[in-house]
């Protein structure tokens, strides 16, 4: 019996400040807290590439009353996690911590978002790992034909087209994290997520330290512009000697909003070409044909736009062949109905999936965070839940006819070629 839970039990329980904007919290009996600070500061409003990252990454580090030795120790001391996190719109700080430091936890981090320092040294050595790390991602295939299939979707003038090099690195100034942290880091602005031990002590404190501050008259927030959609069926190719594997990756802009049910629909589809160990390409590629150890399908939703890609690792002297069997696949699509029998496995992968991204209360968070940043509410699970109860063999074919189709896509290799 395939159940997806209620809406109602997925939502958090919301919280007034005394700013009047809502804090979110998922209680549970659990010791362990999960705090999220988001902000609208992601790269789309970075006056160059690696600022929006630095800028979230480095409020953390230190304040004007704790040095970046201090924080650290601090954290260290009683096992605090802290992560950063960025898209092209939302920025998060994440802090995992036992309920019985939030005590010391909260001034700390009340002067961290008010009063960071943004330290010389700590940004110096952010730019050198930054830079060492994009000279890495240089080297992999995998990341270079990411970058070459959303650039050639979008644009590199696009958040999404845009990417980062070693001499983005190189030019990267302090003044400009920090005037971008100013700018776009107001903490009357922020959404606040709890997860775990929330109670209305905890709900009080934070009120007490960033409730008061005045929201923007008018907050950012910005919808990523969407292209029109456009396909390359003339492979672009970078070309990487180094590399002992090529990358192939497929796809396409969606013209689909999340809300709308042939979406819902279209991921059942998605999961069957390749959202499984059992699907048609793994089968393929990897089961029959050996060109792979892995090939996946997937969509992603952003603010405004959702793409659909395929992405797969193999040799470099199977590519052309690899490619191939994916646009077969994608063409069977078309041209075949898919039988029930097949159907009702993907339906039970595919609950079985959602299921497993809200098994726990800090899944549950997490996943509404990244629901927050793309203007997502729970009408997708009521989407979802529909799909999966209701999308025939026929409505499968007439979406791969519409939206799936070979010459529809774009295609992308990088490695040894």
């Amino acid at each position: 019996m395939i159940s997806i839970p209620a809406t109602d039990t997925l939502v958090p329980r919301e919280h007034r400040l005394s700013n009047g904007r809502k804090l979110y919290y998922f209680p549970s009996g659990t010791e362990l807290v999960r705090i999220d600070l988001l902000s609208e500061s992601g790269s789309a409003y970075q006056t160059r590439p690696l600022v929006a990252a630095a800028a979230n990454k480095l409020f953390t580090v230190a304040s004007e009353h704790m040095n970046a030795e201090q924080v650290s120790e601090f954290m260290d001391f009683r096992g605090i996690i802290v992560e950063s996190n960025n898209t092209a719109l939302q920025s998060a700080a994440t802090f995992y911590t036992l309920s019985r430091h939030l005590g010391d936890l909260l001034p700390v981090l009340d002067d961290l978002v008010h009063a960071p320092a943004f330290p010389e040294r700590e940004f110096e050595v952010y730019r050198r790992e930054r830079r060492q790390k994009i000279m890495a991602s240089q080297q992999k295939s995998s990341d270079m034909a990411r970058r070459m299939f959303y650039e050639k979707l979008f644009g590199f003038d696009h958040p999404l087209g845009n990417y980062a090099t070693p001499e983005d690195a190189d030019r990267l100034t302090l003044e400009e994290v920090k005037r971008h942290y100013a700018d776009y880091h107001r903490a009357g602005d922020m959404n606040i997520v709890l997860a775990g031990h929330v109670d209305d002590r905890l709900l009080a404190a934070i009120d007490d330290r960033i409730g008061h501050d005045t929201p923007s008259d008018s907050p950012k927030h910005l919808s990523l512009p969407v292209p029109s959609p456009t396909s390359h069926l003339s492979p672009l190719t970078f070309h990487l000697p180094s590399s002992v594997q090529s990358t192939i990756r497929v796809g396409r802009i969606l013209p689909l909003r999340w809300d709308d049910i042939d979406y819902a629909r279209l991921t059942l589809l998605v999961t069957l070409l390749g959202g499984y160990f059992g699907s048609r390409l793994m089968s393929n590629l990897r089961e029959d044909k050996g060109y792979t150890y892995g090939i996946y399908a997937h969509t992603q939703i952003y603010r405004g736009v959702i793409v659909f890609y395929i992405t797969a690792d193999v040799a470099g002297n199977v590519v052309d062949e690899a490619e191939k069997e994916i646009m077969n696949e994608l063409q069977r699509l078309v041209d075949e109905p898919v039988a029930e029998e097949e159907l009702d496995i993907v339906r039970t992968v595919l609950a079985g999936d959602f299921l497993r991204s809200i098994d726990g209360i800090f899944e549950r968070s997490a996943r509404f965070c990244d629901m927050l940043g793309s203007d997502i509410t729970e009408r997708f699970t009521d989407n979802l839940r529909e799909a999966i109860l209701s999308t025939t063999p026929a409505d499968l074919q007439r979406l791969a006819a519409t939206y799936l189709a070979p010459e529809q896509m774009t295609v992308c290799r990088a490695g040894a070629l």
